[in-house]
């Protein structure tokens, strides 16, 4: 039996920029409401909700990784401010 109805989630947030953080976000167990719930805390920040996963976590990406090199393959650059539902992909 549960004690409450919440969960521990990592929230990934990219920015205008590009730049991605993360943040340890508790939130209800239900997925769409921590989803909507986590994007409005982003939001409020001008952050754009990429990923909510279950549980507390590192989130390592190349520039962390690799001290801000040039990145040794084409990246393909996405304003996810200004992507539509057609150019959204899920996975699964």
């Amino acid at each position: 039996m549960m004690e409450n109805d919440e969960m521990i989630y990592t929230a990934i947030f990219q920015d205008k920029d590009g730049n991605l953080s993360r943040s340890r976000y508790t939130g209800v167990i239900a997925r769409q409401e921590a989803w909507r719930r986590a994007a409005s805390m982003g939001e409020s920040s001008n952050m754009c909700l990429l990923a909510l996963v279950p549980g507390d976590h590192p989130v390592y990406t190349y520039e962390s990784v690799f001290n801000s090199e040039q990145p040794s393959t084409e990246l393909k650059q996405h304003d996810v401010f200004e992507m539509q539902a057609n150019d959204a992909y899920q996975m699964t």
